[in-house]
């Protein structure tokens, strides 16, 4: 897995994800990843358009990440789930505790509110 954070402005970063976040990726990522979001104090916008696949791993890296933003005063939202990983999300009922949208505007939306 790769990740590339773009800087919106003041207070929002983008985040876009691209491979598979799983077993094999999070070790490698997890602490950078992490301490990158973290760090910048912003909300962010999880660009998922790229993402191949994700697993237990992931979730609990990417809901890890979402509580360290919220306590930062940021919001946490994702947008553009491929269909392998939306459907990880949705049978889990992941959408209120990482809430999702289909499109980035919709996302820079949620952000706005």
């Amino acid at each position: 897995m790769k990740y590339e954070v773009i800087e919106l402005g003041p207070a929002a970063n983008k985040v876009r994800l691209t491979g598979r976040l799983d077993s094999d990726t999070v070790g490698a990522v997890e602490i950078p990843f992490t301490a990158t979001i973290a760090s910048s104090g912003r909300s962010v916008l999880l660009d998922l358009t790229e993402l191949e696949f994700m697993s237990s791993l992931g979730i609990r890296l990417l809901l890890s990440t979402s509580r360290v933003v919220r306590r930062r005063g940021g919001h946490f939202v994702m947008y553009g789930a491929r269909p392998a990983v939306m459907d990880v999300l949705e049978n889990l009922a992941l959408d209120a505790v990482l809430p999702h949208v289909a499109t980035e505007e919709e996302a820079l939306a949620v952000l706005g509110a």
